[in-house]
């Protein structure tokens, strides 16, 4: 079945339900859209963006490992979190112009999450054998690698990690994780029926050029 003019339908279903879930969840937690889209005053350099940011771009990231594995571009994924979080990484090196920091204290941090996300989605997400537990065990994994991957950060800057500040990021990424396996399963939900749909469409397209091929050949006989 070829499928080619449904890829542009798929792609935006797989980035924009995910994003729209995850504002929905955002605003809730936050408790208004202002505490969600901006951050208290006086703060400066990656956390000058509120919440959203980050928010929005773990999102994108791990809607399109989803969209490109749903595909069977095999590898494609790995390739797009990899590029990825080089954009990133250079993204918050700029935010922080006055400070030097080498770019591995964020690439460190954003690889290991973005590869344990990758195999969540992969062994976990896509597997029907835990469809059942897929939106639990989706958020937990990945809750844990949001967490470790702040560990990772902070003790490459020297920074403490006590227990309240783990708690923290692990319920925050729980949130936000939770809204993000609805957004994907309701993605994959329409996708899915928009496949059903193509594939009816095109079997209904053959049948009618079979009938139409046999009622020339009656013609002509």
């Amino acid at each position: 079945m070829n499928d080619a003019k449904l890829i542009p339908a798929k792609l935006i279903i797989s980035l924009l339900i995910p994003l729209l879930a995850v504002t929905l969840v955002g605003i809730f937690v936050y408790g208004s859209a202002g505490a969600f889209f901006y951050a208290p005053e006086g703060q400066t350099g990656a956390e000058s963006n509120g919440p959203v940011v980050i928010y929005y771009a773990l999102t994108l990231v791990i809607a399109l490992m989803f969209f490109l594995l749903h595909q069977g571009y095999k590898g494609y994924e790995i390739v797009a979190f990899g590029l990825l979080t080089l954009v990133y990484s250079l993204s918050l090196k700029r935010m922080t112009p006055g400070v030097f920091r080498p770019i591995h204290i964020y690439m460190i941090p954003l690889l290991v999450f973005f590869f344990i996300s990758w195999l969540v989605l992969k062994f976990i997400f896509f597997n029907r054998s835990v469809r059942m537990m897929r939106l639990i065990l989706f958020s937990v994994l990945n809750a844990t690698a949001f967490t470790l991957a702040f560990w990772i950060q902070h003790k490459f800057l020297h920074l403490p990690t006590d227990g309240v500040f783990l708690q923290s990021k692990f319920l925050s990424g729980l949130m936000l994780f939770i809204a993000m396996a609805l957004g994907l399963s309701v993605a994959e939900n329409i996708i899915i029926r928009l496949e059903y749909k193509f594939a009816n469409k095109q079997k209904e397209d053959i049948i009618s050029e079979i009938d139409a091929d046999s009622s020339a050949d009656e013609d002509k006989d």
